[in-house]
């Protein structure tokens, strides 16, 4: 019997309101944390102020626009001490803690190792995420010269070179792919599952590629739409260009990479496009200074746009920067998004971030050695696939429930990137087999009711994967 269209409203009007009673009750622990964090540090520092309210310093997802506001509380703590004498107990105290540092010390002197790793071991150890997956070989479609220069590492600034000069990214050529008809039943057979399910295709690009043979399929691969976090992938790779013309330096970076990518965290990403572009954050700006601010935050676009990338726009960051208690668009990035009722906005296509994929994992990406790193922040092993797919803890990440891993056997190499707003869904991932099947799956959705079906995504990625092994 068919679903009653009511019961259908009131189910999907059940489902909104459960996600944004989630969201606020993450918002809520995280000021708690926040809370608990600066109390302790500032009763180290001046015992007579207690922060009674702040917003929080960590990125959620999926996020929001929420607003806090704080205020700062005069009180007496009750371990306020008058007297500058020690009591008999805190004079024992103090000894027992100096002799268990002091313990602590000479046994770490004791355990280091004779002789020290060479700089060439420690730095690969430092700036490389922790692999325990090899993913097959792309075939290179289209000969591209690579940079065969050794990456600098000039620490101790992040940014080691303060005049910004034009990047363009390496791979100038997009890779020759093949239309299939295969290929196509299956995107065709996605779309359609979609509509079976009540959703509309309007607001839904895909695109899928054989990596093994260099064949695709696509549904409106061409049309710009807005990425969410999926833009992070390429604000890694402009990174690493950076850090490959000897610009940045990689291991100050490398945490920020790991909460940007594998956390998804806003907050790092922020850093790292206020760092790269030497845009930090500003309310207000003469027109001059705006025109030159503008300039420099437009580097990450000409970037790509010049190697082939038509019409990508990806200078606005993703929001909301809790470190910085900035929830939306303020200042110079409000300004660059024009009309506020049209605003600018980060667009890419589909068909983009499917290159960008493909040039990473096929090594051609910056270069061999930093594709190999950026194909591993992306990687999400088999364990934490296992761990995240019943996981629905709005504190934590989750780039596998509602996402295409979801669905997945557990021994398939999988590495992606994943995003998420009140009005859409979005994912780029590359996917391989033990027995060969390799390919490369993007869907985005601008739609609010993608946003809030966490199945669909699992399915299409069902659906993909028994056709491309063969095993429907």
């Amino acid at each position: 019997m068919p679903e009653n269209p009511h019961i259908k409203q009131r189910n999907q009007i059940i489902t909104e309101l459960q996600a944004d009673l989630t969201h606020a009750y993450q918002v809520i622990n995280q000021q708690q944390e926040y809370i608990n964090q600066l109390e302790e540090q500032l009763s180290q520092k001046s015992p007579k102020t207690h922060i009674s309210s702040a917003p929080s310093d960590k990125s959620a997802y999926p996020q929001g626009k929420i607003k806090t506001r704080y205020q700062v509380k005069k009180r007496v703590l009750p371990y306020q001490k008058k007297s500058g004498k020690l009591s008999q107990l805190q004079f024992t105290a103090i000894v027992a803690v100096v002799v268990v540092f002091i313990t602590f010390i000479g046994s770490a002197l004791m355990r280091r190792p004779s002789s020290n790793p060479s700089k060439q071991t420690t730095d690969k150890a430092a700036t490389s995420p922790k692999s325990t997956t090899s993913f097959p070989p792309a075939p290179n479609l289209t000969p591209i010269p690579q940079n065969k220069s050794n990456p600098v590492i000039l620490p101790p600034k992040a940014l080691v070179n303060s005049e910004l000069s034009e990047l363009v990214y390496n791979v100038q050529t997009p890779p020759n792919f093949r239309k299939s008809k295969t290929l196509q039943s299956t995107v065709d057979a996605a779309v359609n599952l979609a509509v079976s399910q009540g959703l509309p295709k309007k607001p839904l690009s895909i695109t899928l590629i054989d990596v093994k043979t260099g064949e695709y399929a696509q549904y409106q691969q061409e049309k710009p739409r807005f990425p969410a976090s999926v833009i992070k992938m390429f604000w890694m790779v402009y990174l690493y260009g950076q850090i490959q013309n000897g610009r940045a330096d990689e291991i100050a970076f490398t945490p920020y990479i790991d909460a940007m990518v594998k956390k998804s965290d806003n907050n790092a990403a922020s850093t790292v496009i206020d760092a790269v572009t030497q845009t930090e954050f500003t309310k207000d700006l003469k027109e001059e200074n705006y025109q030159n601010w503008l300039k420099k935050r437009n580097q990450l676009n000409i970037f790509f746009q010049k190697a082939g990338y038509n019409k990508i726009n990806i200078n606005q960051k993703t929001y909301p920067i809790t470190d910085k208690k900035i929830y939306e668009p303020q200042g110079a990035d409000l300004r660059m998004r024009g009309d506020p009722k049209d605003p600018i906005r980060n667009k890419i296509t589909t068909q983009q971030a499917a290159r960008i994929l493909y040039e990473i994992y096929s090594s051609q990406a910056i270069s061999p050695l930093y594709s190999e790193k950026m194909a591993n922040w992306l990687s999400i092993d088999a364990e934490t696939r296992i761990e995240k797919r019943e996981q629905q803890d709005p504190n934590v990440f989750n780039p596998v429930r509602g996402y295409f891993s979801e669905s997945l056997p557990t021994d398939v190499y999988f590495g992606g990137k994943a995003g998420w707003t009140s009005a859409s869904r979005q994912e780029a991932a590359y996917i391989a087999t033990r027995d060969g099947a390799t390919y490369i799956l993007v869907v985005f959705a601008e739609d609010r009711a993608y946003a809030y079906d966490w199945k669909i995504f699992p399915k299409i990625s069902d659906l993909v994967f028994k056709r491309m092994t063969n095993t429907n």
